[in-house]
């Protein structure tokens, strides 16, 4: 596995599905792997907020810095400071300098706020004086009120044998709604393969996950799929592609 292309294909949004859950296992298993994502994450950062000109004096002081800091620990083979200085020359060039105008595409946190909105409970009916309130009630009362951490708890003490289809739609998009994204992502793609009537939802908030995460085209596939098969939110799904294309 070429750790590099990894880092290169996720700052220009090539990422494949597979290479996105390649990924997202180092990121959680390599600490090396998510120290060097974190530095030239934060390098992308001042690139994005400087224009040309700008960003070369910006660069430049951020050198110094790197190159006058004592290292907090030291990594195989060479210390913080070279690592960082080599991984900073690697971004710059490896996506063009020459690679600025791959940051001064969309704005994704953005695109993912304008866009994202809380899907409602519609497959349980929550009436007012049951006497026994089941452990199903319970989620989906958490869910309506926004306590998704609650809810999440509830949802997972659901019985394999009384879980309805819908549950794990429900359960993901409680992890999403509480910002876990790789939990939300497993469950919704289960649910997109294994549900057909939620098949369309799954593939727009899968869409907006990869937005979040600044994937281009794993975002434009699912978005792609959305159009292309069903109604559910077809017009946003239009406008979103136009604005990552």
């Amino acid at each position: 596995m070429d750790k590099e292309l990894l880092l290169y294909n996720y700052f220009s949004n090539q990422l494949t599905v597979e290479q996105q859950h390649q990924f997202e296992e180092l990121l959680k298993t390599d600490i090396d792997f998510k120290s060097q994502f974190d530095f030239e994450n934060n390098l992308k950062g001042v690139i994005r907020e400087k224009e040309n000109e700008n960003l070369k004096v910006k660069l430049k002081g951020f050198e110094k810095e790197i190159e006058s800091a004592t290292p907090v620990r030291k990594l195989p083979g060479t210390n913080y400071r070279k690592w960082a200085m080599a991984a900073s020359i690697a971004l710059l060039v490896g996506l063009g300098w020459l690679g600025y105008n791959n940051f001064s595409g969309p704005d994704y946190e953005n695109l993912y706020q304008e866009n994202f909105q809380e899907y409602p409970n519609t497959v349980y009916a929550i009436t007012r004086g049951e006497s026994v309130e089941s452990i199903e009630r319970k989620a989906f009362t958490d869910y309506e009120l926004g306590n998704y951490e609650s809810a999440i708890g509830n949802f997972k003490r659901i019985p394999q044998s009384d879980k309805k289809g819908y549950v794990d739609f429900y359960l993901g998009l409680s992890y999403l709604n509480s910002g876990q994204l790789d939990e939300a992502k497993k469950l919704l793609v289960n649910t997109g393969a294994s549900n057909e009537k939620f098949k369309a939802e799954t593939y727009w908030y899968l869409a907006l996950i990869a937005i979040k995460e600044n994937n281009k085209k794993t975002a434009v596939e699912y978005l792609n799929e959305l159009v292309s098969q069903f109604d559910y939110n077809k017009d946003k799904a239009q406008q979103l592609l136009k604005e990552l294309n």
